[in-house]
């Protein structure tokens, strides 16, 4: 599939802040903030779960390319390096995933310019797959 609008909107979200939510500890309940994600981000989400690209098993696939399952810099930067389709989608299926885990996970990918350059080699054709 081919992301490049998806690519050409995380182009323009590097280094941009995400609004969140803001508890109000003054009524008594401490309730825990969640970020505003904006609807482009949203339908990229959802389409990409639903792609040939997203990988089910992406901690089995991370780890055939000893990358450790994880988001960091030095993770995705690994993943970059090796400059291989299968192991973008792998890291980009962690990074939609990882929202569930902790919030701010998609905020602070688009942050860091992660999905962009991740989406950058699913989209080179010279990536090997």
């Amino acid at each position: 599939m081919e992301w490049q609008a998806a690519q050409n909107y995380f182009k323009k979200m590097i280094g941009k802040k995400v609004a969140w939510t803001i508890s109000r500890p003054e009524d008594g309940l401490v309730r825990a903030g969640y970020p505003l994600y904006d609807p482009e981000l949203l339908d990229f989400v959802r389409d990409f779960k639903v792609s040939a690209d997203y990988d089910y098993h992406y901690r089995k696939t991370l780890r055939h390319y000893h990358v450790k399952p994880k988001l960091t810099a030095v993770t995705v930067g690994q993943v970059l390096l090796i400059r291989n389709h299968r192991a973008a989608a792998a890291m980009l299926s962690l990074i939609v995933d990882g929202e569930d885990v902790q919030r701010g996970t998609w905020a602070a990918a688009m942050q860091e310019g992660y999905i962009y350059h991740l989406l950058a080699v699913l989209n080179d054709d010279e990536v090997t797959e």
